[in-house]
């Protein structure tokens, strides 16, 4: 007899789950991008606030699956992709998210928040199994290659005076973006999708 856990997920199933879940990411980012000071910004900003808001999407949904599901979740690493995600999202948001903190406060905070995801990040690769580890890899290497190839077209564009000038807030906002699509590719790939 084999469990429900065990039984291969079919495709059709598949793709239904990833396009509702696309539809709802979809209307989250319509209502954050109406609603919220997001709607007031610039496109930069924007980019940053929807990734951000995605990431931490993505923390609350792993913390749904990890309480209801706990033998989907790699041990000893669920709460710290979680911890890792959502510090990924606050650190994206809190620059531009208004809070009344001076500058100087704010940045001693995205500093500090770092430090504690640079050590949450090593904990988990240290942590992580096989799969888990390749899948890291496999995805900073998908987006290394996606990156150089949007920022290469597009500072040649910037170049000949065919695009404006970009700073590294966009550049950030662009490459986290496109860390995502790499992840859940490669996870997709792998079997975890």
């Amino acid at each position: 007899m084999i469990a429900d856990d065990e039984r291969p997920v079919p495709l059709a199933r598949k793709i239904a789950v990833g396009v509702g879940l696309g539809a709802l990411g979809a209307v989250v980012g319509a209502v954050v991008a109406r609603y919220t000071f997001l709607g007031e910004t610039n496109a930069p900003d924007t980019v940053a606030g929807l990734v951000a808001v995605a990431l931490l999407g993505m923390a609350v949904i792993s913390v749904f699956v990890m309480l209801n599901r706990p033998t989907h979740v790699a041990k000893g690493c669920g709460v710290l992709q979680i911890t890792v995600t959502a510090l990924a999202g606050i650190m994206l948001l809190a620059p531009i998210a208004p809070l009344g903190l001076s500058p100087e406060v704010t940045f001693l905070g995205i500093a500090v928040l770092l430090a504690i995801q640079t050590a949450a990040n090593l904990l988990l690769w240290r942590r992580a199994d096989e799969l888990l580890r390749r899948i890291t890899v496999e995805a900073g290497a998908l987006t290394f290659w996606l990156a150089q190839g949007v920022l290469f077209l597009y500072a040649a564009a910037e170049r000949l005076g065919l695009a404006p000038e970009v700073n590294a807030w966009s550049l950030i906002g662009i490459m986290m973006a496109l860390y995502i699509l790499a992840s859940s590719i490669v996870a997709t790939r792998r079997g975890l999708g």
